[in-house]
């Protein structure tokens, strides 16, 4: 049996964009500010004009990627400003300490960890925000294809992963909405 014990890692945010919109942005970065000393960055997708990536840079610093939510990890997953980084999606209110909950699950850079939500406990049913990994490990497994089925993707890349020896974890009261 495995015992856990609290860690710090040396954690990030990568906030997801795929509408562009500066409102959402601004909500995720003061939850991330008011709750937490974290770097973080943000993606814009591929229709993102200079004009919106250059408000998006008032924000934080500022990518862009192409126009599926995959392209937007993989660009955001290159940019991580930490060892770790946690995908989270413009407009979302996170949880106090979520850093720390996930970095006790953590026995190496090998682990994956996602939220619990609606009851759905494996990767490929489960949801992208929230999602934790080690960018070295991202880097090894590879970038999620950018096109075909959101589920294809996700299947596809977990596959890659096991491959590499990962574990995928699931942490339950770790919502991020």
């Amino acid at each position: 049996m495995k015992i856990y014990q609290p860690k710090t890692l040396k954690s990030s945010f990568v906030i997801v964009c795929p509408d562009n919109s500066l409102s959402l942005l601004k909500n995720t970065a003061n939850s991330i500010k008011s709750k937490f000393d974290l770097p973080f960055i943000c993606v814009a997708n591929g229709d993102a004009t200079q004009e919106d990536l250059a408000e998006m840079k008032l924000v934080c610093p500022a990518y862009k990627g192409k126009t599926t939510i995959s392209s937007l990890i993989n660009v955001g997953m290159r940019h991580a400003p930490a060892e770790w980084a946690f995908i989270v999606f413009a407009g979302s209110n996170l949880p106090q300490k979520i850093d720390g909950k996930f970095a006790f699950f953590v026995n190496d850079e090998k682990d994956i960890l996602f939220p619990v939500v609606q009851r759905k406990i494996n990767f490929i049913d489960g949801t992208w925000n929230g999602l934790y990994l080690n960018k070295k490990t991202f880097r090894e497994i590879g970038e999620f294809q950018e096109s075909g089925e959101l589920l294809e993707v996700k299947c596809e890349w977990a596959e890659r992963a096991l491959e590499k020896g990962c574990r995928f974890k699931a942490i339950i009261g770790s919502k991020v909405c």
